[in-house]
C-alpha cells in the first residue's frame, strides 16, 4: 500500500498549517506587545479568535506598530 500525495494535497496541507499557526503567533505577539489603551490587548485577542483568519490578517496589517 503506497501513500502518495499530489502537489495540490501538499499545498492544501501547507495552507491549513499556516491557518492553524498564524493565530497562535498573533496571540503570543499580542500578549507580549505594548498597546496604548487598556482594552486594546483584549480587543485584539477577541478579534483574532472570533474572526479567524480575517482577524489574524487584520492584526498583522493594522494592529502591529
Amino acid at each position: 500500500m503506497e501513500v502518495s500525495f499530489g502537489i495540490w494535497q501538499i499545498l492544501i496541507l501547507i495552507i491549513i498549517a499556516v491557518l492553524a499557526i498564524a493565530p497562535v503567533v498573533a496571540i503570543i505577539d499580542i500578549t507580549k506587545g505594548r498597546f496604548k489603551g487598556a482594552n486594546d490587548r483584549l480587543i485584539w485577542i477577541l478579534v483574532v479568535l472570533f474572526l479567524n483568519p480575517l482577524g489574524t490578517l487584520l492584526y498583522f496589517l493594522m494592529g502591529k506598530d
